[in-house]
């Protein structure tokens, strides 16, 4: 067993009691209750729930907004929350689909009717949002109270138990930084230059080791939502956030390493360049795939160290009231529909369902420019420290992610 996951392990006794959850397939037709201790336990008997035969490496499991789960992940929710079990080739489905194929399938009088909804959720939706925007209801009345108890409708049906808006805010900020993780790790895996380069492929994978450890270290960037993290221009504190001033369901809370572990993993002792631990490598290079248990492998010698921050770096991306302003398109300086543009989902359970469409947009696109740039850094030469640093950055925090209003959002090739 690998030293991060035998930390983990110690680290986090009460995570592996036995707890219940509910598994659907992905049109969400069937619905099971589910004990288990870990993920692949999870797997093992929603598979045999839903008569699905698959090998456990290829099914997937996601949450009803689509953030895929790993075994990490699982072990911060909650009883009781609802999964989706995905087989190959399958596509989880949003709900505005799945009402439409629900519409299709009852029967063939509603055809008109499913396609005139299915027009109505594609054709300007962005038009839409947007006056959807100007006509919710402005009170502020509810907006400060932060319990559960003292606004209920707030969290309404939300397949959830925190008891804070606050707590809530700051775990869908991090799935949506998660979300990056998982795609940048899925376009790396299945590029040429990971199939066919082994010395790059190496590399690679300590890359992976070392975005998963400092996202851990930071987070995932929950404060962004989070308005207790609000700028503060009195605030003088700078002692360093410690595990008891996260949330429960925070990763920090689950791999907190002291000192020696940190040198151990991150080390000068472990700093040598990637063909300083040849010998390990070529044992575990033999395979033509790896699993996530020998990534987890390269965690432990891992030449790129974790950075640590003091308290004063976590900072929201709201005010004190929880209201988020919109940066405007990744070319511009501001958004220009100025004051239009600004919403704060810690006032109704409407501008909280609102906000889903507002999107973290990469300055340097993710997918066209930042990974291709990897891969080929990679496949050239041993990628530097600051180089890595670099691409996290841009990757994961705001140095190069903006928070944009849906017509703010370009999706078309960013040059």
């Amino acid at each position: 067993m690998s030293l991060i996951a035998e930390c983990f392990r110690r680290l986090t006794p009460a995570r592996t009691e036995l707890k219940g959850y509910k598994v659907t397939d992905v049109n969400r037709t069937r619905k099971f209750g589910v004990a288990c201790r870990s993920l692949q336990e999870l797997k093992r008997k929603a598979c045999a729930k839903l008569n699905v035969t698959n090998d456990l490496a290829e099914v997937n499991i996601f949450l009803l907004d689509g953030s895929q789960i790993d075994e990490e992940y699982f072990h911060t929710l909650e009883p009781q929350t609802t999964l989706i079990l995905q087989k190959p080739g399958e596509e989880v489905l949003s709900d505005a689909d799945l009402l439409y194929d629900t519409l299709r399938r009852v029967n063939i009088d509603f055809l008109t009717a499913g396609d005139k909804a299915s027009k109505f959720l594609t054709e300007n939706l962005k038009a839409k949002v947007a006056v959807l925007n100007s006509v919710l209801n402005k009170d502020d009345s509810k907006t400060a109270l932060s319990a559960r108890d003292d606004h209920p409708e707030w969290f309404g049906e939300l397949e959830t138990n925190y008891t804070s808006k606050e707590a809530y805010m700051h775990r869908r900020c991090q799935d949506r930084i998660r979300s990056y993780l998982y795609k940048t790790i899925d376009q790396i895996k299945s590029s040429e230059t990971f199939a066919s380069d082994q010395k790059a492929r190496k590399q690679l994978l300590y890359v992976i080791a070392f975005f998963k450890m400092q996202l851990k270290e930071d987070h995932y960037f929950g404060h962004y939502f989070d308005r207790t993290r609000a700028r503060i221009e009195s605030r003088e504190s700078t002692d360093e956030r410690d595990s008891t001033t996260c949330y429960d369901h925070c990763p920090c809370r689950l791999n907190r390493l002291d000192g020696g572990t940190y040198f151990r993993l991150f080390g000068t002792a472990d700093r040598s360049c990637v063909d300083g631990t040849k010998k390990k490598a070529e044992r575990n290079s033999i395979e033509d795939s790896r699993t996530e248990a020998e990534t987890e492998e390269d965690e432990d010698s891992c030449p790129y160290r974790i950075r640590t921050k003091g308290r004063e770096a976590w900072v929201a991306i709201c005010d004190r009231n929880g209201e988020f302003r919109c940066e405007g398109v990744w070319n511009a300086d501001s958004c220009a529909y100025g004051e239009r543009h600004r919403i704060n989902p810690y006032r109704s359970r409407e501008e909280l369902i609102l906000f889903s469409t507002w999107n973290f947009d990469h300055k340097i696109e993710r997918s066209r420019t930042l990974v291709p740039q990897l891969l080929k850094l990679s496949a050239q030469r041993v990628a530097s420290e600051d180089e890595i640093l670099e691409f996290y950055d841009n990757l994961f925090t705001v140095k190069n992610l903006r928070l944009v209003h849906i017509v703010c959002h370009d999706k078309g090739s960013h040059k």
